[in-house]
């Protein structure tokens, strides 16, 4: 009795079925293991027309990227992650990855998420015009480095809010860190993020690295959502950005309005107007339409620069 119940284990064991299970065991746990592979393509054609009537045109890679990322358990509650991103051209210049963007490891749990390494930091959560695929309104003044900073995202303190703090690993760097608040409620998001400065240059030209507070908030009613930021940077500049996206099926449509006010005696205001027209083909692909009107840029007047582009993406 007992040899016919250990030959039938035993048979049992070594069937192609129990084979299968295993393997496919096996395969299950091997993909797992392994990092998610994502990255765009994406080109554009670019018309430009600044102010002495001079053009430019031409079609160019608008930041293709490909990248690698994964995470795993480390115990009960705690998961480590890492991510790495490569950029490079698709025009035909390219000359294979022309360098690495986003490069972080950390961990996350219910005490929030901690990295380090090179990536946005937490001051760039205020600039919600930032919508535009190649040519937009151009916010976020403060002088931030994604570069050897460690980073600490909060959990949810309170209903709806959420602390970040980036502190930069190299003393010599013009940024000296980062605190922002992130509060959402349903359908509104507000921001408020501080980018400390290491220097009193102040000079845009030169990267000056004054301290800059920003403000910003977003409110979606239905298809139609209105985005409003306004940051001061000290003895610099200040930037007022206005924008509203409306959404129709799978087309989405901007219409935005920036001004930088800067501080230097006979300086203009700049002031930009953008446009948008983004169609998503489908889940992976979209086309896009923008133009710009950009009026005494760095508040040089008669700087002027006008821009047309045409572009697709294609992300995996």
């Amino acid at each position: 009795m007992k040899k016919t119940l250990i030959a039938s284990a035993i048979a049992a064991t070594l069937s192609p079925g129990a084979f299968a299970m295993d393997n496919a065991t096996d395969i299950a746990e091997q993909l797992n293991s392994m990092p998610q592979i994502y990255g765009n393509i994406q080109v554009v054609y670019a018309a430009t027309e600044d102010g002495a009537d001079a053009t430019t045109n031409g079609v160019e890679d608008n930041e293709s990227t490909i990248g690698f990322k994964h995470s795993h358990e480390i115990s009960e509650g705690v998961t480590g992650f890492a991510k790495i991103e490569f950029e490079f051209s698709a025009d035909e210049n390219s000359s294979g990855l022309n360098k690495t963007d986003e490069v972080y490891l950390g961990v996350r749990g219910d005490f929030g998420s901690i990295q380090y390494g090179n990536d946005e930091t937490v001051y760039e959560w205020v600039d919600m015009v930032d919508t535009s695929e190649y040519t937009g309104l151009a916010g976020e003044i403060a002088t931030t480095v994604e570069a050897e900073n460690l980073q600490y995202v909060s959990p949810e303190i309170a209903e709806g809010l959420v602390l970040g703090l980036t502190l930069p690993v190299e003393s010599d760097s013009n940024f000296g860190g980062a605190l922002a608040a992130k509060y959402t409620m349903d359908n509104l998001e507000v921001v408020l993020a501080y980018g400390m400065g290491r220097d009193d240059s102040g000079a845009l030209s030169a990267g000056g690295a004054e301290d800059t507070i920003g403000l910003a908030g977003s409110f979606t009613m239905d298809d139609l959502t209105l985005i409003a930021q306004y940051e001061n940077q000290t003895d610099t500049l200040d930037f007022i950005g206005l924008q509203a996206m409306y959404a129709m099926d799978a087309n989405q449509f901007v219409l935005g309005y920036g001004m930088k006010s800067f501080d230097a005696a006979g300086s203009e205001d700049e002031s930009t107007i953008a446009l948008q027209a983004l169609h998503n083909v489908s889940s992976n692909m979209y086309v896009y339409l923008e133009y710009t009107m950009a009026a005494d840029i760095d508040g040089n007047d008669g700087n002027d620069l006008d821009t047309l582009a045409l572009g697709a993406a294609y992300s995996f």
